[in-house]
């Protein structure tokens, strides 16, 4: 009886040892050197690591010159390095100016229409100056 105990024991560690191996074998055939990375790291970064303009990490609002799409509106053509402030005050509705004293003064157009009125166009020295002037008007009035 003893020795049906003892070899009922000897083939119970065999097959644990070839299981050990076989598992060992097919966790070197995975081995990768690199970190793991995450399907939401790979789509946050690229592929490559790099986020560029047309993969699904690209954020238009945050990234780059901030401008999403094609649409430049024509009052913001030639505005050079204002072109994302210029696409956002373009893009803006009519609101109420306030004065220095916080009471309201008048109402502004929307923003396309300021643009259109302005004596300077986009590329001219102070076309910045004033689309910075109505962008700070707006955050003014929309804290």
């Amino acid at each position: 009886m003893l020795d049906r105990v003892s070899a009922a024991a000897i083939l119970a560690a065999l097959l644990a040892l070839l299981f050990l191996v076989a598992a060992a074998s097919v966790s070197a055939a995975r081995y990768d050197s690199s970190p793991p990375r995450s399907a939401a790291a790979v789509a946050l970064t690229g592929a490559d690591g790099a986020c560029d303009e047309d993969e699904p990490c690209w954020d238009c609002r945050t990234m780059g010159n901030r401008v999403c799409g094609a649409d430049v509106p024509p009052e913001c053509k030639g505005a050079g390095e204002v072109l994302a402030l210029c696409v956002r005050v373009a893009s803006r509705p009519p609101f109420q100016w306030l004065g220095p004293d916080g009471e309201i003064e008048g109402d502004l157009p929307d923003g396309r229409t300021l643009l259109q009125d302005l004596w300077v166009k986009a590329g001219d020295a102070e076309f910045a100056e004033f689309v910075a002037a109505y962008d700070a008007d707006w955050r003014r009035v929309h804290p």
